[in-house]
C-alpha cells in the first residue's frame, strides 16, 4: 500500500511573469501541452505538474537529470523562465489500493473525492504537518512528493496510519 519509489529527475521551472510566453521548443522536446491552472498535469515523455501560477515541476523516469535539465534549460533561454534540477532535494511516496483515499483523509484537508481529485490531479497541502504536492496517478493511486529530509518522517507516519486498514482486510 505505501512504498517508496526510486529516483527520478525532478526538475523546477518557475517564473516571476505570469504572462510569459513559454518557448514552444520546451513542450515540443516533453511532447505535451504545457499546463497552465494549478493542479494541473501534463504527461509526454515526462510528466509536467503545475503546482502554482507560475510554478512547475517536470518529473522524468531516467534518475540523470542533467541531459533533461540542460534540453529545458536551452529552449528557456532568453525567457523570463528558468530551471533547476530538484532530484536529490525530493522523494517520492507511492500510496494505492482500495483505501489509499481514506488513508490520505486522515492526514490533509484535500478533498479527495473522485469527482474532484480525479488521476491527472495534483495540489500541494499540509499532511501530516508537513508541506507535500499529492499527486493522483490512477483512481486509487497516489503519489506524495516530499523534501527528501523528511521522506523517513512520512514513510513512517503513513505507515502507522495504514495499520487501521490493513486490520479490516
Amino acid at each position: 500500500m505505501v512504498n517508496l519509489l526510486d529516483p527520478c529527475s525532478i526538475l523546477r521551472v518557475q517564473t516571476w511573469d505570469e504572462n510569459a510566453a513559454l518557448a514552444a521548443g520546451v513542450e515540443e522536446g516533453l511532447g505535451i501541452a504545457w499546463p497552465r491552472h494549478t493542479g494541473a498535469v501534463a504527461s509526454g515523455r515526462a510528466d509536467v505538474l503545475c503546482i502554482a501560477p507560475t510554478d512547475w515541476l517536470v518529473m522524468a523516469s531516467n534518475p540523470d537529470a542533467a541531459s533533461l535539465l540542460q534540453g529545458i534549460e536551452g529552449a528557456l533561454k532568453g525567457s523570463a523562465y528558468r530551471a533547476a534540477t530538484l532530484s536529490q532535494a525530493l522523494a517520492r511516496i507511492q500510496i494505492e489500493g482500495s483505501q489509499a483515499r481514506s488513508l490520505l483523509a486522515k492526514g490533509c484537508a484535500l478533498d479527495l473525492h473522485p469527482h474532484y481529485f480525479a488521476a491527472g490531479r495534483s495540489a500541494r497541502t499540509r499532511f501530516a504537518g508537513l508541506p507535500v504536492i499529492v499527486r493522483c496517478t490512477q483512481s486509487s493511486t497516489f503519489v506524495c512528493i516530499v523534501t527528501a529530509s523528511y521522506r523517513d518522517y512520512l514513510l513512517a507516519w503513513l505507515n502507522d496510519a495504514a495499520l487501521e486498514f490493513a486490520a479490516s482486510t
